[in-house]
């Protein structure tokens, strides 16, 4: 099936073909190919100015490598023109130079030309809608006079271009002819004129060719990085599909939302590499919905870069956010082959007014010293057999205070639930509840707030990642390694705990970096014994099921606080009633996954020496 997207547009005057672009986007670049393959000309004109015709063509070579063609007048502001694959004027000279066909660069140079920003309908809808459908919209809203703007030098220029036009179309047979949309019924016009007005370029002191620098070339592309190598790649795809004689591809003309996913997709295992976090299934659903209503809330199909940058900060972190943008802007065509002097520009000199977003990375830089130290991972040791294993202090200061967070919470639940409404009489208690006064309106009461009666402390917590369970008994464990864990002063917890295998994943010198599948803790420390091979718990089919049953054994206080996906069975919350304590049960959910990423991951060391250069190895 043929995607509208996929269906040559162009408009027909005799022998010249007109392709209606926006400047500096996929979408359009993509149409003037298909276009090019469908009409096969011998002569392409663009609209881009003729007295910088040799400076462009030079630049259109260069591609995929970028390239800024800027022009110096005494006393004014320089002129840059950026080449970028992502542009429908340039992708037409550069089609022209690959199949050996005459271009052209037929607009005028003005002096003073103003900067317009035109609110036009997001060019997304050309990969729905096609761009024959996009233009006519486009055209009926012009002609009442909304979407674009026009001065009186744009008559100019499309004088000037329909006038190269007319004479080129005396020399060659079939001209595409690429221009912007607001300017093709003027120029179609124009053509028919009998007689053309002399008209001069303005006067430019030199026109020298550029590089961007490697800094430059991050910021400085209207198509970001990821979007306009993806582009490359498809193109060239493309074109190995129509020599082979093939006449669709169905991943040309690129789809932007597809780009955008797998822009995500691919930020998301870095991230997983580099911090070891867990990245759920839920986190690019938040993302993508996000991302849709962000686009929409400004009007638009699809977000720019700093909405795709701030949708990964919110829905996960900072982390993710960078290592997002790292690849949003990487863009790895840049070579210099021909060693043009670099051009260090920055957003506002090309562009005008940008946004700026910032990172607060977990880590220092990636360009510290510390990341050096990892390129020999292959040669870290882990003795588990030393003297003895231990915790990295830092981490059980961390673990410490979410189990104190979890005990406030689990209480202030059952507080919540306790808590009633009383009609008014002497004392407005915790304050007035202005429900259950409306509720009870006809009784001419007012109702008050009474707080239920705190309940007894939590000494006990247990925390459920992943039950690791499967009916197969073949099935490999997630979670293989387990352990009780004794604390180290009256300010730790006792911890139980299973996780991902102990030799798995060494980060340094005697630095193990350990994955939680579930853990316990129970206060005060110093009286756990192994509970993994105490009898006892035979009855428990889960290592949950297990360090929930040990929490509730080893309890001073009369709750057990457990976090889970699912709540434990009956039998365990009769078990725990039978000796007195109360379960209060938290869905994972409700918790912060941030919270939970800095919270799963551990490092377990070969001895207490190795605590003095642990902080060089984990970040």
């Amino acid at each position: 099936m043929t995607l509208n997207s996929q269906i040559p547009f162009f408009v027909q005057k005799d022998n010249i073909y007109l392709v209606p672009v926006l400047h500096y986007n996929m979408e359009t670049a993509a149409q003037v190919q298909l276009a090019f393959s469908e009409i096969k000309p011998d002569c392409v004109a663009v609209e881009l100015p003729e007295n910088m015709e040799l400076q462009l063509l030079h630049a259109v070579s260069r591609l995929p490598d970028i390239s800024i063609v800027a022009s110096y007048s005494e006393g004014k502001d320089p002129l840059y023109y950026l080449c970028e694959p992502c542009d429908g004027a340039l992708e037409g000279l550069r089609l022209a130079l690959d199949s050996h066909v005459r271009a052209f660069c037929i607009d005028l140079d003005i002096e003073g030309y103003p900067n317009f920003f035109d609110h036009l309908p997001d060019p997304y809808a050309i990969q729905k809608i096609g761009l024959k459908s996009y233009y006519e919209v486009f055209h009926d809203a012009a002609e009442s006079g909304f979407v674009i703007k026009k001065s009186p030098l744009d008559e100019i220029r499309e004088v000037y271009m329909a006038k190269r036009l007319k004479e080129l179309s005396f020399s060659y047979d079939r001209i595409l002819c690429v221009v912007g949309m607001s300017h093709l019924e003027s120029i179609l016009k124009n053509i028919d004129n009998s007689t053309y007005p002399e008209m001069q370029h303005a006067k430019r002191d030199s026109i020298q060719l550029y590089t961007p620098s490697e800094h430059s070339a991050r910021n400085l592309l209207a198509e970001y990085g990821w979007i306009s190598r993806s582009y490359e790649v498809l193109r060239n795809e493309f074109q190995l599909c129509l020599q082979r004689g093939e006449t669709s591809f169905q991943l040309f003309p690129p789809d932007r939302q597809q780009l955008i996913y797998n822009l995500y997709k691919k930020a998301s295992e870095k991230y997983i590499e580099s911090t070891g976090n867990a990245f759920p299934s839920y986190n690019m659903r938040n993302i993508m919905k996000f991302m849709r209503n962000y686009a929409l809330v400004s009007e638009k199909l699809m977000p720019d870069l700093f909405q795709i940058l701030t949708c990964a900060r919110s829905c996960v972190d900072n982390n993710y956010a960078y290592h997002t943008w790292e690849l949003a802007t990487e863009y790895p065509f840049r070579r210099n082959v021909d060693n043009l002097p670099e051009l260090d520009l920055s957003v506002e000199e090309l562009w005008g007014h940008s946004k700026k977003i910032k990172f607060q990375l977990k880590q220092p830089g990636r360009k510290d010293l510390t990341f050096k130290k990892r390129s020999d991972k292959a040669n870290f040791k882990f003795n588990p057999f030393g003297i003895g294993i231990c915790s990295y202090p830092p981490e059980d200061l961390s673990i410490e205070k979410f189990g104190d967070f979890l005990k406030k919470k689990g209480t202030q639940i059952l507080t919540e639930d306790a808590a009633r409404s009383v009609p008014f009489t002497s004392s407005v208690e915790d304050g007035i509840d202005t429900r259950e006064s409306i509720r009870h309106w006809y009784e001419k009461k007012l109702y008050v707030k009474v707080k239920g009666k705190p309940p007894g402390g939590a000494s006990s917590v247990v925390v459920i990642f992943d039950e690791d369970y499967s009916e197969d008994p073949l099935q490999a464990e997630k979670f293989p390694w387990k352990l009780s864990w004794l604390g180290e002063n009256a300010q730790e917890s006792d911890m139980a705990f299973y996780a991902t295998p102990l030799n798995a994943n060494i980060v340094g010198p005697g630095i193990s970096r350990c994955e939680y599948g579930g853990f316990m803790l129970s206060s005060p420390p110093r009286r756990m014994a192994n509970v993994w091979s105490d009898p006892d718990y035979e009855f428990c089919r889960t290592k949950a099921e297990l360090l929930l049953v040990t929490a509730i054994d080893y309890a001073v206080k009369p709750l057990v606080i457990y976090v889970a996906a699912k709540p434990p069975r009956s039998s365990i919350k009769a078990f725990a009633t039978r000796y007195g304590k109360k379960i209060v049960f938290i869905p994972i959910g409700q918790l912060s996954p941030v919270l939970f990423n800095k919270i799963r991951v551990f490092h377990v060391l070969d001895g207490h020496g190795r605590r003095g250069i642990a902080d060089e190895y984990i970040f």
